[in-house]
């Protein structure tokens, strides 16, 4: 049970590392998959990785 718990916990960070990477080049999936196999790591690229110019935040619920 506490398995299941910590790898929810690690998903859960894995998930806010990976929309870190929303606004910037690495992207949320690339950003997603590294945090996935260590946090820190994905992390530290996502912060290391260039701003996107131009980007405007979406609304909650705002369809493309």
């Amino acid at each position: 049970m506490e398995y299941v718990f910590l790898l929810l916990i690690a998903v859960g960070l894995a998930y806010g590392v990976g929309c870190l990477g929303r606004t910037r080049k690495i992207g949320f999936g690339l950003a997603f998959a590294i945090s996935l196999f260590n946090v820190v790591i994905g992390l530290i690229a996502v912060l290391c990785s260039k701003k996107i110019e131009n980007v405007e935040p979406k609304e909650m619920g705002e369809s493309l």
